[in-house]
């Protein structure tokens, strides 16, 4: 009597997800200084939208400030992060940094439209605000650059496949 080992089976597997997220191994993008900076960009425009969602909306309540403060401060800082490219545990750390404050604006921006904000009921429905929208974009673009950085599709630490633009 022979042993099989047990597969597990779970919900990548059922769906057919597994093979539609597995296709990052089948090739890869050489460009880590273009991919840095594309994420760069990324996160340089969601610290303009924001700075300028702050400025235009002043009679705002005072969290909301604060958040928009931390917001493009966070994005600035994940950005320079980034752009020092001799300390790769700093530019790790500014993309982690970055897709935190790319999911904590994308969580923020659904709240706010779903659910409401204290002190901005105005808010609410309001999918079709452009900057808002702007916001979501970049957010999104920056996840799913980072999602592909952190499987090897594009490499933006070069020290880790030798490869250099």
């Amino acid at each position: 009597m022979t042993t099989e080992p047990i597969r597990r089976r779970g919900p990548l597997h059922w769906t057919g997800l597994g093979k539609l997220v597995s296709f990052y191994r089948y090739f890869a993008f050489n460009a880590p200084k273009t991919t840095t900076a594309g994420g760069m960009a990324l996160l340089g425009a969601t610290a303009v939208a924001q700075m300028f969602l702050l400025i235009r909306h002043f009679d705002v309540p005072a969290y909301v400030v604060v958040w928009f403060l931390l917001m493009i401060i966070g994005s600035l800082l994940a950005a320079f992060a980034m752009s020092v490219g001799t300390v790769p545990s700093l530019t790790r750390s500014g993309w982690a940094l970055g897709s935190a404050v790319s999911l904590a604006s994308i969580t923020m921006y659904f709240a706010s439209r779903a659910v409401g904000l204290p002190g901005l009921p105005q808010m609410v429905g309001r999918w079709h605000y452009p900057l808002g929208n702007l916001t979501l974009a970049m957010g999104l673009l920056f996840l799913a650059l980072h999602f592909s950085v952190v499987t090897g599709m594009n490499v933006a630490y070069p020290r880790t496949r030798c490869w250099h633009d």
